[in-house]
């Protein structure tokens, strides 16, 4: 039934590229991810030019985000940026895993030890956990990703920076209206609108998604409400106010648990037996608001006002009895202010120049967190019920000095003060109540030479530290209260060149490494698949070389490549009697890269193939299970142009067209040997899409 709708679906697609006129040149600058110019930054809480940039900064722009892609998560875009390492794209329910540089990688589920932007405001909560379930990627116009420690920006868990940015009503205006469907049942309807009235403008979104996924028992079913409006009140535009809000609603997201070596080669589609009998996965509503103040007091001073506050409510079904359903209800907010001081109006050429940022942040998460038995599906007995608190409050300090044309300094420190609270709420197993503080001074030092026009190279040393999430600390094998955990601690340093030269050619190279003590690993225990604990490691050390190369060998085709190097490992770890130095961290191959080339004709078709190679790397701390390299390989094809006065795309995709065997998660340390999350084999997608 579903490869009869799709070749239905598709010779329509078709008939219509045929009958459409050829008058999309027009349209083939869409087609393409960066242009010549060079680019400005704004990930380092301060806007700088990718030329006078001390950090590794990448950028993804809307052409290679959205056009002919599924949409559905950003594992479709994060790997074509060097350092990124992406998994559990297909299992809702645990999210999507990201590792930058190897941080990020001891996540059981969703994103931990990253920090997360949204148009400027945190994704992520103080604790350094991130979900980005509720991200429409229809939605996004950019996406800047920040290689490297960021403690000295933005505090805690921050191993790395996502920036992502929402279109804007002055980016495009007019309705918009997409549709496409594929294997597994996947079906996704998706709409926005975007307008302006004098000086303000409106960008408003909604999108529903469906899907049966490939393995059983891994459906989902999710709707995304976006709002996004921007009034500029002055005349000569000194200031501007941004009011955000977002809605999500996903009331199944079923988790098909993990596999043990004899379960995978029996059947690549099975679900684990214990998620299907508990009815294993998650429901989840989130509703966020937010509000941006940005004031020009004059050419030199300009300030940063922003405030935000999410509630997000959480229903999780695990794969066991004794404390299998929990119930989350969690309150966030924050706000932060920032001054900024730019002399470089004022000086132009003869003298120094020089910018300065100051800013105050606060955060402030909240859960109410029960624990009940799960009797197959059904609510049981309650077994714990404790109040946790969060909160972060920041100061920092950013300056820039240009002494001279061609070499920009860079630095600034951070100090931070991390409160944690527990109450118990039940206490007929004794009272686990609990607080933890941490504090930490973060500097960071950077320079960036300018060796000539659109050449320059970089380097720097930063810090990062990481305390433990309020679930990594409230999943205490002892029971309730606070595990013993402490707060991982990392120095690092990079040295790098780039280019973005004539001819369309842009490259990178980096190369970094870094130390960290405390390493949080995970593990499982095999009475509770599902459940990741976690302990402080001795100390473990990154190495890596990253590099990126972007050109056009002829008009209308684009290449862009992207390889990563490797070494992680513990230094020093010992438990449970076993000495784990010198073993690769698990969960990162030492290599991994991706190449896509697309071309674009002057009429409007296009089309797209991608190759993405992931090493062999490890499942535990011993390294004696591996999983073996993989390549993947995608293909795109489709139409862009104008239909009467209607902007229309179809297109067509295959993802995994080699029909590989992958894995599309993998538990690190799981309990029981479960390491293994089947991905799908060859899939297709097709889709529609039409701006008024």
């Amino acid at each position: 039934m579903l490869k009869n709708s799709v070749s239905l679906f598709l010779t329509g697609v078709i008939f219509a590229a045929l009958a459409a006129p050829v008058n999309g040149q027009q349209l083939a600058d869409t087609l393409r991810a960066d242009t010549l110019p060079l680019v400005e930054i704004s990930a380092a809480r301060t806007t700088v030019k990718s030329d006078e940039s001390a950090l590794a900064v990448s950028v993804i722009d809307d052409g290679r985000i959205r056009i002919a892609q599924p949409q559905l998560t950003l594992a479709e875009s994060l790997p074509a940026i060097p350092g990124i390492f992406v998994l559990g794209d297909a299992n809702f329910a645990q999210d999507l895993r990201v590792s930058i540089r190897g941080f990020g990688a001891r996540a059981g589920f969703g994103i931990r030890g990253i920090k997360v932007m949204l148009d400027g405001i945190p994704e992520s909560t103080p604790d350094g956990q991130a979900q980005v379930d509720n991200l429409d990627p229809s939605m996004l116009q950019r996406i800047e990703v920040l290689r490297g420690g960021s403690a000295g920006l933005y505090g805690n868990a921050s191993g790395g920076v996502l920036n992502l940015t929402t279109e804007g009503a002055d980016d495009k205006t007019g309705v918009e209206f997409r549709m496409a469907a594929g294997s597994f049942g996947f079906r996704q309807w998706h709409a926005k609108a975007g307008f302006r009235h004098k000086n303000t403008s409106f960008k408003v979104g909604l999108t529903h998604v469906t899907t049966n996924g490939f393995r059983r028992h891994s459906g989902m079913k999710s709707t995304l409400a976006t709002f996004k409006m921007r009034w500029s009140p002055a005349a000569d535009s000194s200031i501007h106010l941004t009011f955000l809000a977002n809605y999500t609603n996903s009331p199944q997201a079923d988790d098909p648990g993990s596999l043990n070596a004899n379960q995978d080669s029996i059947n690549w589609r099975a679900a684990l037996g214990a998620n299907v009998q508990y009815h294993a996965g998650e429901s989840l509503q989130q509703g966020r608001l937010a509000a941006i103040l940005d004031k020009k007091f004059s050419r030199q001073v300009r300030l940063n006002a922003r405030v935000w506050s999410a509630l997000r409510q959480f229903d999780n079904f695990l794969p066991f009895r004794v404390g299998g359903q929990v119930g989350l209800e969690r309150l966030t907010a924050g706000g932060m202010l920032q001054f900024e001081l730019d002399s470089k109006a004022r000086n132009r050429e003869r003298q120094a120049r020089y910018r300065f940022a100051a800013g105050l942040e606060i955060d402030w998460l909240q859960d109410k967190r029960s624990r009940f038995d799960n009797n197959e599906g059904l609510r049981g007995a309650l077994g714990l019920r404790q109040h946790e608190v969060f909160s972060s409050s920041g100061v920092y300090l950013i300056g820039h000095w240009h002494p001279k044309g061609q070499l920009t300094l860079s630095g600034g420190v951070r100090g931070d003060l991390v409160r944690l609270r527990v109450r118990d709420r039940f206490l007929d197993d004794g009272d686990q109540s609990g607080d933890r503080n941490f504090q930490r001074i973060s500097p960071w030092i950077g320079a960036a030479w300018r060796i000539r026009p659109r050449l320059n190279v970089y380097g720097n040393v930063t810090t990062n530290f990481e305390t433990p999430a309020l679930i990594e600390l409230s999943n205490n094998p002892d029971g309730g209260g606070f595990a013993d955990l402490n707060a991982q601690r990392t120095l690092s340093g990079e040295v790098g060149i780039r280019s973005r030269g004539r001819k369309q050619l842009n490259w990178e190279i980096a190369v970094f490494q870094a130390r960290t003590r405390g390493e949080l690993s995970p593990y499982e225990l095999q009475d509770q698949p599902g459940r990741t604990f976690y302990r402080n490691a001795g100390y473990s050390v990154r190495r890596g070389v990253e590099a990126a190369l972007g050109f056009s060998p002829f008009q209308g085709m684009e290449v862009w490549m992207n390889y990563t190097w490797s070494d992680f490992s513990f230094g020093k770890f010992i438990s449970g009697g076993t000495d784990f130095a010198g073993k690769a961290l698990p969960g990162l191959p030492r290599h991994n890269g991706q190449i896509s080339a697309r071309y674009h004709h002057r009429g409007g078709t296009f089309a797209q193939l991608s190759g993405r190679y992931t090493g062999r790397f490890f499942a535990e701390n011993a390294n004696a299970v591996a999983i073996q390299a993989t390549t993947l390989v995608n293909a795109r094809i489709g139409w862009r142009g104008m239909l009467d006065k209607v902007f229309c795309e179809v297109f067509f995709g295959s993802d995994n067209l080699g029909n590989a065997r992958v894995y599309n998660n993998i538990r690190i340390n799981a309990g029981g040997g479960r390491y293994f999350e089947p991905g799908a084999g060859r899939s297709f997608f097709a889709g529609v899409q039409f701006r008024l």
